[in-house]
């Protein structure tokens, strides 16, 4: 499935803005002599995990909202719009507030509570919690999981966590040093590009305008997801020249 490259693609170049957002953390739960490389395998699959259960959660969102609207044009043009604004706003073109949780007290208690155990998994349940600390680049893979079937939404944001877990496992010094972080900027503007193509092709499925170039690769982006879904797709020239 091609869409689950894309978010691989996202994790993988977000991790260095995972570095700079997560990195308290991670100096945070860090021991001295107790310093396993595991310790930051678990806390990534913690938030792994998160990230998992939100791409199910919006997925399933998805198909409700396409059930509710009763045409799959609506779920790509709500779909787009959003991912192009998340873009747009990564790129600090457009403003952007997303809602502080890790201000609220359960979630510092919890944190707390987390930091002082001495169980040696408790970053797996860390990263779990810390996964629901909105994140634009968290936000731009939901957007495309919304559009997913839900197997694949759920996996591809498990990929999205996993692309970020070399930076926090121990690339971390590394991608600050080759600068990767600016590639950050170039996945959001192909994001944003991406969204204002996903509006156009569900305008074209309304039959307002022509389909958008590379249909056969955005349809593969954007697999159905209701699989009773009958409306058309894009159709292109009829294929019979006559010479």
């Amino acid at each position: 499935m091609l869409s689950l490259y894309l978010f691989l693609a996202l994790g993988f170049i977000g991790s260095g803005h995972c570095v700079g957002m997560c990195g308290p953390f991670v100096m945070g739960y860090t021991r001295t002599g107790q310093n396993h490389w595991w310790t930051h395998v678990l806390y990534g699959l913690g938030r792994s995990t998160t990230y998992a259960a939100l791409g199910f959660v919006a997925s399933s969102f998805g198909n409700v909202l396409q059930n509710f609207l009763g045409a799959r044009a609506s779920i790509l043009i709500i779909a787009g719009a959003v991912m192009t604004y998340m873009a747009l706003a990564q790129l600090k073109l457009l403003p952007r507030k997303l809602p502080p949780i890790q201000n609220s007290r359960f979630y510092q208690k919890s944190i707390g509570k987390l930091y002082a155990s001495d169980t040696w998994y408790r970053t797996y349940p860390l990263g779990v919690i810390l996964g629901f600390i909105p994140c634009g680049l968290t936000a731009i893979a939901l957007t495309l999981a919304i559009t997913q079937p839900i197997p694949v939404a759920a996996i591809g944001m498990f990929i999205f966590g996993l692309g970020t877990m070399p930076a926090m496992v121990g690339f971390g010094l590394l991608i600050q040093r080759l600068k990767i972080p600016r590639l950050e900027r170039y996945m959001a503007g192909l994001m944003a590009i991406l969204g204002i193509l996903t509006i156009w092709m569900g305008i074209a499925r309304l039959g307002w305008l022509p389909p958008p170039p590379q249909t056969a690769l955005l349809m593969r982006l954007h697999p159905r997801t209701i699989p009773g879904d009958n409306s058309p797709p894009p159709h292109h020239q009829d294929h019979h020249h006559h010479h």
